[in-house]
């Protein structure tokens, strides 16, 4: 079911399609007080012709499950580095760009917004990697991939939701188009990313020139955020990373995901590893990071073949490496409600927000007992 069918938010994914396709310009994708948007009919330029409807990224999908899994290291160092896992995306990108192709993703624009963009030049890549836990623009992505397929090999990466949506606006596969997705925990409100953004900034008075939510300079386990200013100082700060990996800040859908699930729609699927020193004792001390590539068509598997001499490469089972990793909907927190309705009320804002992440992030205490209870008995 569409959200157009059924109105309820779980059922929009905030992707923008219906807007870009409506042949009457009568759809508008308008934030709520949460952060995400989401269309809105303008019924007097509407002509019921249901396109927004059968375009939806959830009105009609099909899953690939004939996929093979591989715990990945890039065997170029410091692409490794620069990445937060095993390096397979930009493994991937320099492929496309080597063969006069170009790459889509995900970067920060000058304001620090989490913009879907693209670049034609390999240096530029570095923009592209690392993980930046929040929503995405795609602003004109769609449009853009389409042009550039007439004569170039494309690479979109993205999130499901987002991959389908593209293959919804294309409406037909090309050859010449490679989509990866990943293994998406969630996506969270930009509205609380941009607080979260302006809090540390009043408070340091400096303006923050990047937001590394992991980093190598930790290692590939770490569960902390650097932050750093425009003047290269950085601090320790993760308040948000926190919220975010508890589920605190998700958009409705998310609960409610249609393509979260071992069976994938892209290409490629890439990921970390999480649990791989399970299935392979010999990356038990691996802290530099370790991918989880899934390679989910033939497409997939002839660029896997040009490139697997730059990878450390090791077949895995998919069934048991996605026993830690994110292949179901995500739980709503307990305290989601209450935090976004503190947002809705403008009770949070850029001076309390980080008192807040914390205070709703946190186990309640029967919770944090037991934890600890089995931390001292794993010690012992």
């Amino acid at each position: 079911m569409t959200y157009f069918e059924t109105l309820k938010k779980k059922d929009c994914n905030g992707c923008g399609l219906c807007s870009l396709k409506c042949p009457k310009k009568a759809i508008t994708m308008i934030e709520d007080n949460e952060g995400f948007v989401y269309p809105v009919i303008d019924k007097s330029k509407c002509i019921n012709c249901n396109i927004c409807k059968n375009i939806c990224p959830n009105h009609e999908y099909n899953l690939n499950n004939k996929i093979k899994a591989y715990a990945t290291i890039n065997k170029n160092k410091e692409d490794l580095s620069n990445s937060s896992s095993g390096g397979m995306f930009v493994l991937l990108a320099k492929y496309v760009l080597k063969n006069n192709g170009v790459v889509f993703g995900v970067k920060y624009d000058k304001n620090l917004i989490a913009v879907h963009s693209y670049t034609l030049n390999e240096d530029e890549l570095i923009d592209f990697q690392g993980s930046k836990y929040v929503r995405s623009d795609l602003k004109n992505s769609f449009v853009e991939v389409k042009e550039m397929l007439k004569d170039k090999m494309v690479l979109f990466t993205g999130t499901p939701c987002q991959c389908q949506a593209l293959r919804s606006f294309l409406g037909k596969d090309y050859t010449n188009l490679l989509t990866c997705d990943i293994i998406c925990h969630s996506n969270p409100s930009p509205k609380v990313f941009k607080l979260y953004k302006e809090y540390l900034e009043r408070k340091y008075s400096k303006r923050i020139k990047n937001i590394y939510f992991r980093t190598k300079k930790i290692g590939w386990h770490c569960d902390k955020s650097i932050i750093q200013f425009v003047d290269d100082t950085e601090i320790i700060e993760s308040s948000y990373y926190h919220a975010f990996l508890v589920e605190l800040l998700n958009r409705p859908s998310c609960h409610n995901c249609h393509f979260c699930s071992s069976n994938r729609l892209s290409d490629f699927t890439i990921g970390d590893a999480w649990g791989i020193e399970k299935l392979l004792k010999e990356t038990t001390n691996n802290n530099t990071g370790i991918s989880l590539l899934c390679v989910n068509t033939d497409k997939a598997n002839k660029t896997l073949q040009s490139i697997k001499k730059h990878v450390d490469l090791t077949e895995i089972d998919l069934n048991e490496i996605y026993k830690y990793n994110h292949n179901h909907n995500v739980k709503i927190n307990r305290n989601r409600n209450r935090f976004f309705n503190k947002l809705s009320n403008e009770k949070i804002n850029n001076s309390n927000i980080v008192f807040y992440l914390n205070k709703y992030s946190k186990d309640p205490l029967w919770k944090a007992i037991i934890k600890k209870f089995l931390k001292t008995l794993k010690l012992r």
